[in-house]
């Protein structure tokens, strides 16, 4: 399983100050964020990116595009977000599931996000992209329920998660939801969270170590990706990538 980072973890800095803390930090990929480093659409930007990312030996990973699904196809907007992945030189772009949860959506807007989900995967397939949705609360992937009827009822191969724990639940409860999902997931993102509590990863090692070993039971992962440090500091970074590398490299 690879290791990287997410860029929005250091929204503050600049893409040539993304790429050299990841590289220092022992990292092979780098998930760059669509809010602040590689806005959709911003070509020049996404090609900054890859040719920094590439000078220093890493791999653009994929494209955190931000991009919600609606439940109409805009074909404008998704169009925007497949260039400019293609532009990092990446093969999967993340994507969330609308902007509301399970609960808070009704049967007839399911319906059109499933159409929409339809057309983008078909869409991305024939670029050579595939979609990962974030395991997210507020969005229909908001429970392993949700997540798997979504991807059930668009039924493309290339329709995938990128799964995180729930931060407000207990390990047991996540490793029970990990399960359910864990042969759809294509990356995991790590952190250690109480809550809205950050603290450093180790804090978590059993939590972790419990996740990825469910995960190895039904296929390993391409890649964990760290999000959101204690601080946004190179000494964070550091230190909790260490502990990601030593956990992997067992």
């Amino acid at each position: 399983m690879k290791t990287g980072l997410v860029s929005v973890t250091f929204r503050s800095l600049g893409r040539a100050d993304v790429v050299r803390l990841a590289a220092k930090a022992g990292l092979s990929e780098i998930e760059w964020g669509g809010d602040i480093h590689v806005p959709h659409g911003k070509i020049d930007a996404a090609r900054d990116a890859a040719r920094l990312t590439s000078e220093a030996g890493l791999s653009a990973y994929s494209y955190g595009s931000y991009y919600r699904l609606p439940a109409k196809e805009n074909k404008e907007e998704f169009g925007s977000v497949t260039e400019t992945a293609l532009a990092l030189g990446c093969s999967s772009v993340r994507i969330w599931a609308g902007s509301a949860g399970a609960r808070d959506t009704d049967v007839m807007t399911r319906a059109g996000m499933n159409e929409t989900l339809v057309k983008n995967a078909d869409a991305a397939a024939a670029r050579g992209l595939s979609l990962s949705f974030e395991y997210h609360g507020g969005t229909l992937t908001d429970s392993a329920e949700s997540a798997l009827w979504l991807l059930g009822d668009c039924g493309r191969e290339n329709v995938r998660l990128h799964w995180q724990p729930n931060q407000y639940e207990d390990i047991d409860y996540n490793v029970r939801a990990l399960r359910r999902v864990a042969a759809h997931v294509d990356t995991v993102h790590v952190f250690a969270w109480e809550g809205d509590r950050r603290l450093p990863l180790a804090e978590h090692e059993d939590a972790w170590r419990r996740y990825f070993d469910t995960l190895r039971e039904f296929g390993t992962p391409r890649a964990a990706l760290l999000e959101f440090l204690p601080e946004e500091t190179e000494d964070a970074l550091l230190r909790d990538a260490e502990v990601l590398n030593g956990w992997l490299a067992l």
